[in-house]
């Protein structure tokens, strides 16, 4: 990388990580927190775009009370391999978001998860849910009052399941109906409750 480039990378990275440090928040989130301080040494654009998607996560959530982040760290304190999951959910989605809405989504599911609206496990699955869509597949399931997605071709993210008990009920050998999955319903659900 150019020097002069690779400074302004760097200037750029101690100005974001600053402000990041600054939101107490950091402090409570399993691997977030671990990860700031991985690359505090920052050094190239690609550490930059994650930081952003995390200073993202952190600005849609605001500030937590005291009851959430005392659910957080009990969370994070329940057993290791939990702890793993959870913090690796998070951090994965994150990294892995190719664009800021995603990160806005974790952040809204994030504090559906806090606010005690589904458990740990619902959660590490709207985050995989979140990572593996299209992103203008989830803004139109989870914001649209009537999503025009065809839901056929979202089965495989996970926005959408095969509607059995209809065909069972006629009992007709027909094409299959489909219908939001129960993670599409509870991203609904908390976008409408959390979206600021």
């Amino acid at each position: 990388m150019d020097e002069n480039l690779g400074n302004i990378v760097s200037d750029g990275a101690e100005i974001l990580l600053d402000s990041l440090i600054e939101n107490e928040i950091l402090r409570e989130i399993p691997v977030i927190g671990t990860s700031l301080n991985l690359i505090k040494g920052i050094s190239n654009i690609r550490d930059i775009a994650y930081l952003n998607k995390v200073k993202r996560f952190v600005l849609q959530l605001g500030t937590l009370s005291h009851d959430k982040k005392r659910k957080l760290i009990d969370e994070s304190r329940k057993d290791g391999k939990r702890r793993v999951k959870f913090g690796n959910a998070i951090f994965t989605a994150i990294e892995q978001s190719d664009s800021l809405v995603k990160v806005k989504f974790l952040a809204i599911a994030f504090e559906g998860f806090l606010n005690g609206d589904y458990s740990n496990s619902d959660f590490r699955l709207m985050c995989h849910i979140i990572s593996n869509s299209f992103t203008d597949d989830l803004i139109d399931i989870i914001e649209s009052e009537t999503p025009k997605s065809e839901l056929k071709y979202l089965v495989a993210t996970g926005l959408a399941d095969i509607d059995y008990e209809e065909m069972i009920e006629k009992q007709i050998n027909m094409e299959p109906q489909y219908k939001l999955s129960l993670t599409s319903m509870q991203l609904r659900e908390a976008w409408s409750m959390y979206n600021k």
